[in-house]
C-alpha cells in the first residue's frame, strides 16, 4: 500500500460481498476495480490455431493504395487481397515488405479492426490493397527491423510519393491513399506550408482523391513531473500535449485537403508490473502529435487532426528509488495488427503509433466510397463527398469528452487540437438505420456566393423522448499556394437557420454587395451548432453538431406542417489564382436519435423523395 498524511492507498483482494461492505465505510473515499483487459489482447497469447483462408475479393470491392515499406502478399490473412505491388526504386530489389511496417498497416486497411477480429474470432476482409513500396530498412541502423523504415537517400519523399500515387490512380483507379509516414524532425510551429504537404494538396485536388496521413509520433515525450497518482499523471499528460510546441503535427500532416489522423488508446491495462497507463481508454495517446494545422494567426488555423482512431498507449513505470520511465512496447497497450510471421508461426502482434490509427480511417474511407458509389450516386463520388460522409459519421464518445474536460460538448479549440472531430463510426458509414440517417449533396458554388438547402425535420425526431442530434459536415478542395501566407485561395462556411423562409434569407444576403466577410444573419435564427462557424473557415473539412437531451423547440413558418431548417453554404475568395472561380464541395447532414423506435429514415425518404442517403435540392443566391 501507499500512505501519506491524508491518503492511504491499499490493494484489497475481496469478493463482491466484502467489497460492498467496504463501500459503506465512512473513511473509504473511493474503490477502483481492476481494469478489464479487452479480449483481443488475451487471445494474442492463446495457442496458435489454423488460420482461415480469406475468401477471394470481388472486382467491385473497395481498394486502397498503401504507400509504405511494401506488403507481404503471401501473409496467411492477406492472400488474394494484395492485387498489385510495386517497388519505387527503394534499392531492396523487391516489392515485398522486408521490414514489417507496411504489412502491419495493410492488415488494418484490409480488416478495419484486427482487435475485433481477434475478439470475435472472425476474419472478414473488406478492402483490397495496392502496395507502393517507397520505404526500406534503415541501412545505418543497428536494429533495422526495429527502427522505422526510411526513404532512399537519393530520392525526395514528395517525388517518390507522387510517383506512387499517380501510378496507382492511373492503373487501378485508386481514390484512397494511406500514408502512414512522415518526417518527425519537421515539426510545424506556424508559418509557411511544407512543400511536401502542398504537393499532397495539389494531388488531392487534381486527381480528386482522398489522402489519409498519420499525424506523426513523438517517440520520447517528456515525463510530467507530478505526484504519481494515476489521475494526476494522466491529467498532466493531457496538459503537456496541449502546451508543448514540440508535440505539434509534423510534415506532411499539415496538408489542408488531406485527412490527418491522430491516435487514441484502446487499452489502459498494462502488462508491465508496477506501471500504469499514460492515458485512459479512448483518450489521445501520449505520443500522438496534435494540432492545430496550418496556421496564419490565432484566429485563422485549420483543424488537425480531423479524426482519431486506435493506435496504442504508453505506460509509466517507477522502479524502487529510480526515475520514472516510459514503457513503449507493453503487449497489453499496443494496437493489435498483422505482422510478418515469426519463427513460432505467429502472424498477429501489437504495435504503437499513429501509423496504425491512420489505416483505420483509410478503411472507413474505402467503405464510404463504395457506399456513395453503389447506394447514392451510381458513379464514383467526389473525394469531397467521401470526406464529408466521414465527418458526418464521426463522434466524440462521452468518456473522451469527460477526460478532455468538455462534458457539455462545447468543443473548444483545445479539444479540436487533440481529437479533431472524433472517431469515425464505420457501421454508420455503410448504411442508414431507422434512427440514424444521412443526406448527401454535391455541387459547385461561385466565389462570394452561397447556396441554400431546405431540410424538413422529421416529426419523430421532435416528438420522441431521448437524446438526439444533428451533424453537418462540409468538405471542399480549394486551390492552394504556399507562396501566399493565406495558402487557401478560398474558404467556405456552413450555417443552419431556423424560423426563416428562403425569401427572408435572400433579402438578408441582398444587403451584402461585393467581396468581404460573409453576411451577418439574424442571431435568433441561427441554430447553435458546435464548434462555432468562424474558427472552422480555414479547415477544408468542417463538422458542426448540435445535441439535445429533449425535444428541441423549432419554429414552424407559414403553412408548413413541420419545422424546416435551412442549411446555408457560402464561399469567400481570399486571393486570385486564375483558375475556375467555381468551388466544388460536398455536404453531409446526419439526423440521429438514441431510440431505435424512431423512424427518421422513413420520414426523410418520403419527404426528400429519394434514398435515405440522398442528394437534396438547393437554391442558389447572389
Amino acid at each position: 500500500d501507499t500512505q501519506t498524511p491524508t491518503l492511504l492507498l491499499a490493494r484489497v483482494f475481496a469478493n463482491r460481498s466484502l467489497g460492498e461492505v467496504l463501500l459503506k465505510l465512512d473513511f473509504v473515499a473511493r474503490v477502483d476495480l481492476p481494469p478489464k483487459l479487452p479480449a483481443a489482447y488475451t487471445n494474442l497469447f492463446e495457442p496458435i490455431e489454423p488460420l482461415p483462408v480469406p475468401h477471394e475479393p470481388r472486382e467491385d470491392d473497395p481498394i486502397v493504395a498503401v504507400i509504405d515499406s511494401g506488403v507481404l502478399p503471401g501473409h496467411p490473412l492477406l492472400q488474394g487481397w494484395v492485387v498489385d505491388e510495386r517497388d519505387f526504386n527503394t534499392g531492396e530489389g523487391t516489392p515485398v515488405d522486408q521490414h514489417g511496417h507496411g504489412t502491419q498497416v495493410a492488415g488494418l486497411v484490409v480488416y478495419g479492426d484486427v482487435a475485433s477480429c481477434l475478439q470475435e474470432r472472425r476474419w472478414h476482409p473488406k478492402v483490397r490493397i495496392c502496395s507502393g513500396k517507397v520505404l526500406h530498412r534503415d541501412p545505418n541502423s543497428p536494429n533495422p527491423n526495429l527502427d522505422p523504415p526510411v526513404f532512399p537517400e537519393n530520392r525526395r519523399p514528395e517525388a517518390v510519393v507522387e510517383e506512387a500515387i499517380r501510378y496507382f490512380h492511373d492503373e487501378w483507379g485508386c481514390r484512397i491513399f494511406n500514408l502512414s509516414l512522415g518526417n518527425a524532425f519537421d515539426v510545424y510551429r506556424g508559418g509557411r506550408q511544407f512543400p511536401w504537404a502542398e504537393k499532397l494538396d495539389q494531388l488531392a485536388k487534381e486527381l480528386d482523391i482522398v489522402i489519409v496521413i498519420a499525424a506523426g509520433n513523438r517517440g520520447e515525450p517528456p515525463i510530467p513531473n507530478v505526484g504519481y497518482t494515476r489521475d494526476a499523471f494522466q491529467e498532466a499528460v493531457r496538459e503537456q500535449m496541449l502546451d508543448d510546441t514540440e508535440q505539434r503535427i509534423c510534415n506532411p500532416a499539415t496538408a489542408a485537403i488531406g485527412v490527418t489522423v491522430g491516435a487514441i488508446a484502446r487499452s489502459a491495462s498494462p502488462r508491465t508490473r508496477d506501471a500504469f497507463a499514460a492515458v485512459p481508454e479512448k483518450s489521445p495517446a501520449p505520443f500522438s502529435r496534435v494540432g492545430p494545422g496550418y496556421q496564419i494567426k490565432d484566429t485563422q488555423r485549420a483543424v488537425k487532426p480531423e479524426f482519431v482512431s486506435y493506435g496504442g498507449n504508453y505506460a509509466v513505470q517507477t522502479l524502487a528509488r529510480g526515475q520514472p520511465r516510459w514503457v513503449r512496447n507493453d503487449l497489453h497497450l499496443g494496437e493489435p495488427i498483422l505482422r510478418l510471421p515469426t519463427d513460432d508461426g505467429r502472424v498477429v502482434g501489437v504495435a504503437t503509433g499513429t501509423s496504425f490509427s491512420c489505416p483505420h480511417i483509410s478503411h472507413s474511407a474505402a467503405i464510404a466510397e463504395r457506399t456513395l458509389r453503389d447506394d447514392v450516386f451510381g458513379v464514383d463520388p467526389s473525394a469531397n463527398a467521401i470526406r464529408a460522409l466521414l465527418g458526418a459519421c464521426a463522434e466524440i464518445p462521452d468518456s473522451m469528452a469527460e477526460w478532455l474536460q468538455d462534458p457539455q460538448n462545447r468543443e473548444p479549440w483545445e479539444k479540436l487540437w487533440l481529437v479533431g472531430y472524433g472517431i469515425c463510426l464505420e457501421h454508420r458509414i455503410g448504411f442508414s438505420t431507422d434512427n440514424d440517417t444521412c443526406l448527401i449533396a454535391e455541387d459547385e458554388v461561385a466565389e462570394d456566393r452561397w447556396h441554400v438547402y431546405a431540410l424538413p425535420v422529421p416529426h419523430s425526431f421532435l416528438s420522441s423522448r431521448g437524446k438526439r442530434g444533428i451533424t453537418v459536415a462540409l468538405a471542399y478542395d480549394p486551390p492552394v499556394r504556399a507562396s501566399r501566407r493565406e495558402y487557401l485561395s478560398r474558404t467556405m462556411w456552413v450555417e443552419v437557420l431556423k424560423g426563416m423562409t428562403i425569401e427572408e434569407i435572400e433579402e438578408c444576403r441582398g444587403r451584402h454587395v461585393g467581396e468581404g466577410d460573409a453576411p451577418k444573419l439574424p442571431q435568433r435564427a441561427v441554430l447553435d451548432l458546435r464548434p462555432t462557424k468562424e474558427p472552422l473557415q480555414w479547415s477544408t473539412l468542417q463538422v458542426r453538431r448540435r445535441i439535445w437531451s429533449r425535444s428541441p423547440r423549432l419554429p414552424i413558418i407559414g403553412e408548413q406542417d413541420a419545422p424546416v431548417l435551412h442549411v446555408v453554404v457560402g464561399c469567400q475568395r481570399r486571393f486570385s489564382t486564375g483558375e475556375d472561380s467555381r468551388q466544388r464541395y460536398a455536404l453531409a447532414i446526419r439526423f440521429w436519435h438514441e431510440s431505435e423506435r424512431v423512424r427518421i429514415y422513413q420520414e426523410l425518404r418520403e419527404r426528400v423523395r429519394t434514398r435515405a442517403i440522398a442528394r437534396v435540392r438547393i437554391h442558389e443566391s447572389t
